[in-house]
Parts: structure tokens; C-alpha cells; sequence
């Protein structure tokens, strides 16, 4: 498919979203309720479900996006954003704060929550980076197993903190884990917007760098290249944005392997065109998993239980991720590191 013809696609797909995902509940709205007389509807649709709609937007561009910087960085399509440990070091920072109570409002302002749940994410981009420059070299190998390993000591100290916590605490600790988008409201909104907008602008500033990454780093540097510096903004960028992400909705998983992959298929490789289908795709994709978790069961046998997303990407991504491990051919515009 020609990349504009795509790119155009997906913008009326993405309206088409806007319009109607935040319709979809268990109290049906309809738009003249919207627009009319002030009522219960209207202010379930601009108070509650836009704001739902709008965070599941922006996490689903954002992972989206981070997902190209490193399937481009490491030059392995089954890269994904919640491998270096960023989803880890969040969940930690949460499961901390739920587990001493640290729960309320910073400054009047700020979710404590929120806080330590980005601080932890930073702190594990931090020290995996650490370790990848003491080894010497870097190497993005080095990056992958350093970020392997801190997720598993974080899993551990969250599986600590839940046997230590009460029934209570621990049941919050689990929902955390499992990745929402409607938990965090408008003033969450607000706080993540500006760390995507200015990754979103890094990156595409980045966009032909992470074109000649993909093809190694000898041509990369044959053109002009920085690999080591290229390297090192594009994988904090991303991770960043992917802490700022987590830290309001906790780990959404697969997004960043799935919709990278999808749009590189249907729109090619060229990251002046990847880049923006996969962000338009990615706030797509994640609304409508939403809009079916948050109704699977009310449509399945009439209860008001919502599923949290997380679960519906993790099911999505891994039938994805079995896919690619048992159907794909190695892909020349990718150098296995």
C-alpha cells in the first residue's frame, strides 16, 4: 500500500475512533446527548469516557512509536518496548508506594503513585544503561540482557512485596500489573502530553539516523552517523516516553511489537513513513482493546466487570509473537545483532 494512501486511511480511521469508542459502555450515549441540555450522559461522555479514550490515544501512539525506536536500535523486529526493563522498574515504583500507603497527592498536584511509578522506570533505564557502558563496549546485546535481568529482579521484589503486603494492598498491587487506561482521568492526560510531544519530536528528528541504524552500524557511520550518540538519545527517548506511559497506566504490553510490525508491512520500512502510521495506528488500536475489555463481559453474560487492557494486549501480542517466531523469514532491512 502506498505510504499516503495509508497514512490517510489511518487519520479518518483514527476520527472514526474519536467519534465513536467513547460511546461504547454500559450506559449507552447517544450524540444529541452529548450536545444537548447538561445531563447524566453528558457528563459520563466529557468527565469519564473522553479522557478514557484520549489516554488509551496517546499510550497507544507512544508505545507504538518507542516499539520503532527499538526494533530500529537493536535491528530486531521482535523488539518491543517493556524488554529493557522500563515496565519493571514502574511496576516497582507502584508496588513501593502501595505498599507503604504513599498514595496521596504531591505539592496538591501530583499522584504520589504516579511518581514513584515513574521514578522507577527511570531508575531502571538508568542502571541498565550503567551496566551496558561497564561492559566496555555498549553493544545492544548487552543493553537486551541488562534489561532481561533487571525486569526479573524487580519481578522479584514485587512478588516480595506481595506476600509481605495485606489481601487488600496485594489485590491493588495485581490490578496495577495488569495495565488500565481508565484510572488515570484528565489531569493525567495533562501530565503525560508534553513528555510524548517533545519524545515524538526527538524521535522524528531522528528518523533518517534510525533508517541507517537499521542497516548496521558500519554503514550508519560509512554516512555521517553518530551510532554511539544516535544510540544513546534514541534509547533514553524512547524509554522515557515509555516510563511516562507505564507510570499512569501501569505495563501495557505487546503494543510496541504489534503495530510496529503491522505498519512496516503494509507501509514499508522508510521511517519518514513508519513513524507516523505506526503513532496513528497505535492510537487505534488500543481505544477499540478498551472498548472491548471494558464490554466483553456486559456483551458475554450481561455483568458490569471491566477487564483491565492489559490483558486484552497481552492475549493479542503473544498469539502475535508466536506468529512471528513460527512464520517470519529473516528480513533483510534487519541485521541481527
Amino acid at each position: 500500500m502506498a505510504a499516503r494512501t495509508l497514512l490517510l486511511l489511518l487519520a479518518l480511521l483514527l476520527m472514526l475512533t474519536l467519534a465513536l469508542a467513547p460511546l461504547v459502555g454500559e450506559a449507552s450515549i447517544r450524540w444529541r446527548d452529548v450536545f444537548g441540555a447538561p445531563s447524566l450522559a453528558s457528563r459520563l461522555f466529557w468527565e469519564f469516557r473522553v479522557p478514557r479514550v484520549g489516554m488509551a490515544c496517546l499510550a497507544g501512539a507512544a508505545l507504538a512509536l518507542a516499539g520503532c525506536v527499538f526494533q530500529s536500535v537493536f535491528r530486531n523486529p521482535l523488539a518491543e518496548p517493556f524488554t529493557l526493563g522500563v515496565a519493571s522498574g514502574a511496576s516497582l515504583g507502584a508496588a513501593i508506594g502501595l505498599h507503604f500507603g504513599w498514595t496521596g497527592i504531591w505539592l496538591g498536584v501530583f499522584p504520589a503513585l504516579t511518581g514513584l511509578a515513574f521514578a522507577g522506570a527511570v531508575a531502571s533505564v538508568v542502571i541498565v544503561w550503567s551496566i551496558s557502558r561497564l561492559r566496555g563496549s555498549g553493544s545492544v546485546t548487552t543493553l537486551l540482557l541488562a534489561g532481561v535481568a533487571i525486569g526479573f529482579v524487580c519481578a522479584a521484589m514485587i512478588l516480595l512485596l506481595e506476600f509481605l503486603s495485606a489481601r487488600p494492598v496485594t489485590n491493588e498491587i495485581v490490578r496495577w500489573l495488569m495495565g488500565s487506561v481508565d484510572r488515570t482521568g484528565i489531569d493525567g492526560l495533562r501530565q503525560t502530553i508534553p513528555f510524548v510531544a517533545v519524545a515524538a519530536a526527538i524521535i522524528w528528528y531522528l528518523h533518517k539516523s534510525l533508517d541507517l541504524l537499521m542497516m548496521g552500524e558500519f554503514v550508519a557511520a560509512g554516512r555521517g552517523v553518530d551510532v554511539r550518540r544516535t544510540r544513546a538519545v534514541a534509547y533514553f527517548t524512547a524509554s522515557l516516553m515509555t516510563a511516562a506511559i507505564a507510570a499512569q497506566c501501569g505495563p501495557i504490553a505487546f503494543v510496541g511489537l504489534l503495530v510496529p510490525h503491522m505498519m512496516r508491512g503494509l507501509g514499508g520500512p522508510t521511517h519518514r513513513h513508519l513513524l507516523p502510521a505506526a503513532a496513528l495506528a497505535g492510537a487505534i488500536f488500543l481505544p477499540w482493546c478498551d472498548v472491548l475489555a471494558g464490554n466483553v463481559l456486559r456483551w458475554r453474560s450481561g455483568s458490569a466487570l471491566q477487564i483491565p487492557v492489559g490483558v486484552v494486549t497481552n492475549f493479542v501480542g503473544g498469539l502475535f509473537f508466536i506468529y512471528l517466531l513460527i512464520a517470519r523469514r529473516e528480513d533483510s532491512v534487519f541485521v541481527q545483532s
